[in-house]
């Protein structure tokens, strides 16, 4: 196990008291969003009897919002976690292909809802590489959504694994709205939101960059972006191949 330790402040001050205030408020949501998620879960499955496909479609809305609210709390309660010095990873080998093709096959639907074209391209006999298969997963999935949300019209996202020395890289490119120049310095800080992110998803926390920048660094690796010639962005993360 590798621990992130973070220094704490032992003085309890006004940031102190919001953050214990949210995080409280985090996990007493958990439970009724859980149950909620169920309940919907089971009224659109026709579990609790049929249903129209007038009444699926708001239930199917309404479950979504649900999925969102509990994705949002658990970033909350992930960045409270790392502040804390309380985040934990395990590194073991992993196949970022094959956790990279999970990814794709379980958004290949809300790509094509969409409008939007997924492509993964790799070099053959792609070694194995040190991480913590979870959370790495999250990373992945952070960086594809984001891809496809952020795209204008038909969107394209490209997927590439590249081995280079001792590390493995992973890009997703993407043309979407991209990022201005003036908040290169902000893109992995808490809660950043770019102007045309927000008119896209106004409930975004802002958090998921951040949480992976922390997660790729806690494996031994790096991540990073460039901005793409005509629209849109590059993320890429690296990490070490197995000896």
């Amino acid at each position: 196990m590798r621990k992130i330790n973070q220094k704490r402040n032992p003085n309890v001050n006004s940031k102190t008291q919001i953050t214990d205030a949210v995080s409280i408020i985090a996990h007493q949501l958990k439970s009724p969003l859980s149950v909620i998620k169920g309940y919907l879960e089971a009224l659109i499955s026709g579990e609790c009897g049929e249903i129209n496909s007038f009444q699926k479609e708001y239930l199917s809305d309404a479950l979504e919002n649900v999925k969102r609210m509990k994705r949002n709390i658990d970033d909350l309660l992930f960045v409270k976690r790392i502040e804390e010095g309380e985040f934990n990873i395990a590194l073991t080998p992993i196949s970022l292909e094959d956790i990279t093709v999970n990814v794709l096959n379980d958004f290949s639907f809300l790509a094509r809802a969409s409008n939007c074209q997924l492509l993964f391209k790799k070099t053959k006999q792609l070694p194995q590489v040190l991480g913590d298969p979870r959370a790495i997963r999250g990373v992945i999935e952070n960086l594809i959504s984001n891809a496809i949300k952020y795209t204008w019209g038909k969107g394209r996202v490209e997927i590439f694994i590249t081995p280079e020395n001792k590390i493995l890289i992973f890009s997703c490119k993407d043309n979407g709205i991209g990022i201005s120049e003036k908040d290169f310095q902000k893109v992995f800080t808490k809660f950043y939101r770019s102007e045309k992110a927000m008119e896209i998803d106004p409930s975004s926390t802002g958090l998921g960059l951040y949480i992976n920048k922390m997660i790729i660094k806690s494996c031994g690796g790096k991540i990073w972006f460039s901005k793409n010639k005509g629209s849109g962005m590059t993320f890429y993360f690296s990490l070490p191949i197995v000896k």
